[in-house]
């Protein structure tokens, strides 16, 4: 979310132009705040950018550290928030009943969107990757305490969201921890 549903400059407040891909047709670009859907479907669509992002970095690695990089940090990351996005997309239908939010073409189209905001792992050293998604793991646990506080302010956050948004953040700290070591050791030398 981060960079997908803020602005690129550190703008705490959501930005529709940002999160909503061209031509996505949420009714947000209409009107002051977006739905809970549309808060939703956003969030769907940043942890599919992340597993795509995470999963380039996977195969792209390079380095003294490629073991390491390949087998146990970027697999780790990615076919984590794999498992992470089932679970989210069975929530967000589950609660919201609309099963279009389900949409594998929506999805991509607003993970697409966001990997545009980031430099793609292909060609880039060891020390850009790992230091690329540090900030996309940043950013995504700001737009998660957005989208926290707003479907809280808008009486939407059920008990059950509430821990898995908890559940979420609290996984991804931990990735910020395991990126900011890798990003230590390759500055360090």
């Amino acid at each position: 979310m981060g960079q997908a549903l803020h602005d690129l400059k550190g703008d705490p407040q959501m930005s529709k132009d940002h999160i909503c891909a061209e031509g996505c047709g949420c009714a947000s670009k209409q009107s002051d705040r977006p739905s809970a859907e549309e808060m939703l479907v956003h969030y769907l669509g940043m942890l599919r950018g992340m597993q795509l992002w995470f999963h380039g970095a996977h195969v792209l690695t390079k380095g003294a550290g490629f073991s390491g990089d390949h087998a146990f940090l970027y697999d780790k990351i990615y076919t984590e928030i794999q498992e992470e996005m089932d679970g989210a997309i069975e929530k967000v239908v589950g609660l919201t009943q609309n099963e279009m939010l389900a949409c594998p073409a929506k999805i991509t189209d607003l993970a697409m969107a966001v990997l545009e905001h980031y430099p793609t792992p292909s060609g880039a050293s060891c020390l850009m990757i790992a230091s690329v998604g540090l900030q996309i793991i940043r950013d995504y646990l700001e737009g998660l305490e957005l989208l926290y506080r707003d479907l809280k302010q808008s009486d939407e956050l059920s008990l059950g969201l509430d821990d898995f948004i908890m559940t979420s953040a609290n996984t991804h700290e931990g990735y910020v921890y395991l990126l900011q070591q890798r990003v230590k050791m390759e500055s360090e030398k």
